[in-house]
């Protein structure tokens, strides 16, 4: 019989792993929707359908509820149940907040069952503290923080059932198990790379020569779903538009010069991820360029990530019968890594601490395991109990304040900007922040939001989206020409933006510049900017011009997609007035006051319009109402 290790019985184990998980994470609860949160949920049309949006969310790629753009995913179980959720509760970030929780726990529980299934020889209390330690694991708060990873919960947990349900020679629980490894296909693409955890196994718990010719023909059954879900994954991937491809702005890697760059900063984003296993440090929710710069495939980081997982996989094998609990630790760190390091092929993002989910459960086996093997027996119960203890008290503190960054996108970013100093979308993520937040131009507020767009730009200058918010700062300050200056910048990033024309339109209007601004404005229209202020600012840079036709027509078109601007319509009966067309303009003045009762000046200019029509009757009732809206001169 083992020596217990933890002064209480095994019983409290999955109780105390119940109470740690929702200890852990309850501080999530009250937080809003964060990043994809908008794009997975609440923004998400089929979402937002509830029951009746599932049959859409089955035959759909991953982002297809909110925006068309392909990116070869489909994921549709964790928007199902999205989708529950928000019928039983609509846009309340809440109850998703919950659920994460819940399906947090239950991995947690499932975990635990599977390594006492395991490794049955183990003492329980080292299984119960590595299953505490993945717990309280700051790495996996993008996780259950953040509503969209609902993707890896399902995939974990499913995985974690189906594990538990394979019986070696029962038909009922083999086919259990492979509809759970189905399940957790359909919740996100990267469990495949589980399946070769469970085969390596499989092999080694083997009762006598076990072949791996026989081990794969007992997961024959997983191979089965495994080809059913990759041609249903196929099918819908290709029913939608052409796959997008990547950039740099996605994956930093891309920026690389060559091959062996792309490969030896991969590989040094490997080093930096067995190091955070251990110790997770610079957590952040974006990694992207320029945060991990480009190295040489002979740079020393670069080779040192090399060496570790050369290490990882020469252990993984060399010790897969003289120690399977070393084995299936290493293959949780190694196997999930496979399709998200960017070392066999660049994927769409630079780096994530999300990647590292599954991946903790073996570097948390290896933390406790590797004391309790090789300390002298004598002497491992106190150093593993207060040597976990202090590793608990540690990692739960920064789970617990890490979580508080998620609370919503201004605290996210507000957080990881100091943590991610080179990443220009962090910049540029603070800064439109800032920006939002901003009551008048030029507040200090506005001046720090100016700074971290200036910082984004240092870092990429070609950085489209910060050009066109930087630009909209100055021209707020009033800054025309720097603002003009860089949505021409920005115009050479992307010709296509009907609002970057919008824009710089307005600005050589506000600079007195009617003829650009024009020309402009026109170009806008023309791809498909229709927003009420670009014809209100073309009609009265016409009106400056004298072109009071050409002001009409562009006060007209604005009326047509909008009739309850009451600015518009005083400046159309300017124009018309202008023209001569003095009822019309008369008409025009009267529906601005109607949409407005408190734009007397619309009451002022009827009056002088009736006048110029020689009515004094009904210009004397004008001016008189219009007077008596005035205060009293004391």
């Amino acid at each position: 019989m083992t020596k217990p290790i933890l002064p209480y019985s095994p019983k409290w184990h999955l109780p105390l792993i119940i109470l740690a998980s929702l200890v852990a994470y309850f501080n999530t609860l009250h937080h809003g929707f964060v990043l994809d949160d908008i794009a997975v949920v609440e923004g998400n049309k089929f979402v937002q359908k509830g029951f009746g949006g599932i049959p859409e969310i089955l035959k759909t790629f991953y982002w297809q509820g909110y925006w068309n753009s392909n990116a070869g995913l489909y994921r549709p179980l964790s928007l199902i149940t999205f989708a529950i959720e928000w019928q039983l509760s609509p846009n309340n970030p809440l109850i998703h907040h919950l659920f994460n929780i819940v399906y947090y726990t239950i991995v947690c529980c499932l975990l635990y069952r599977l390594l006492l299934k395991w490794f049955p020889k183990i003492n329980a209390d080292v299984i119960f503290l590595i299953v505490f330690l993945f717990i309280v694991h700051p790495l996996h708060t993008e996780v259950v923080a953040n509503i969209k990873s609902r993707d890896e919960l399902l995939a974990l947990l499913f995985f974690l059932l189906s594990a538990n349900a394979f019986v070696p020679g029962s038909t009922k629980a083999v086919l259990l198990s492979s509809i759970y490894f189905f399940l957790s296909l359909l919740s996100k693409e990267g469990a495949i790379m589980l399946l070769p955890i469970l085969l390596i196994h499989m092999h080694i718990s083997a009762s006598g020569k076990e072949t791996v010719v026989s081990t794969l023909k007992a997961a024959i059954p997983f191979f089965v779903v495994s080809v059913i879900w990759l041609l249903i994954h196929q099918a819908v991937i290709k029913s939608g538009p052409e796959v997008i491809t990547y950039t740099y702005n996605d994956n930093a890697i891309l920026s690389a010069a060559s091959v062996m760059e792309q490969k030896g900063t991969a590989l040094g984003i490997l080093a930096r991820y067995f190091v955070k296993l251990v110790y997770p440090y610079e957590l952040s929710y974006d990694y992207s360029f320029s945060q991990i710069p480009i190295i040489g495939f002979f740079s020393l980081l670069s080779l040192a990530g090399l060496a570790m997982l050369a290490g990882l996989v020469y252990a993984m094998f060399r010790l897969y019968k003289k120690d399977p609990f070393i084995t299936i630790s290493i293959a949780f760190i190694v196997f999930p890594l496979i399709l998200t390091s960017n070392v066999f092929f660049p994927i769409g993002a630079t780096a994530a601490d999300r990647f590292l989910f599954v991946s903790t459960i073996g570097s948390c086996m290896l933390l406790v395991y590797l004391p309790y093997k090789y300390l002298n027996p004598g002497s491992q119960t106190p150093v593993l109990r207060y040597g976990a203890l202090l590793l608990f008290v540690v990692f739960t503190s920064m789970t617990l304040k890490r979580n508080k960054a998620w609370k919503d996108n201004f605290s996210l970013f507000e957080s990881d900007v100091q943590a991610v100093t080179n990443s220009a979308r962090a910049h540029y993520n603070y800064g439109t922040g800032l920006m939002n937040l901003s009551k008048t131009p030029g507040d200090q507020t506005g001046v720090q939001a100016k700074q971290e767009l200036e910082k984004c730009l240092s870092i990429d200058p070609n950085y489209f989206d910060a050009l066109l918010n930087l630009g909209s700062i100055e021209h707020k300050m009033k800054n025309y020409p720097a603002a003009i200056a860089l949505y021409r910048r920005g115009i050479k990033l992307n010709k296509h933006s009907s609002d970057i024309y919008g824009n710089i339109g307005e600005s050589f209007f506000r600079s007195g510049q009617n003829d650009s601004a024009i020309a402009y404005l026109e170009i806008a229209h023309s791809k498909g900017n229709y927003k009420i202020g670009t014809y209100d600012v073309m009609g009265t840079s016409y009106f400056n011009l004298k072109q009071y036709a050409e002001a009409c027509k562009a006060f007209e078109e604005g009326i047509a997609r909008d009739a309850t601007s009451g600015g518009l319509y005083m400046n159309y009966g300017s124009a018309l007035a202008m023209s001569n067309r003095d009822r019309e303009a008369i008409a025009a003045f009267e529906k601005a006051y109607a949409l407005n009762s408190s734009n007397s000046q619309a009451l002022y200019y009827i009056a002088l319009t009736y006048d110029k029509l020689g009515d004094k009757e009904n210009a004397t009732k004008y001016y008189n109402a219009f007077k008596s809206t005035q205060p009293a001169v004391q």
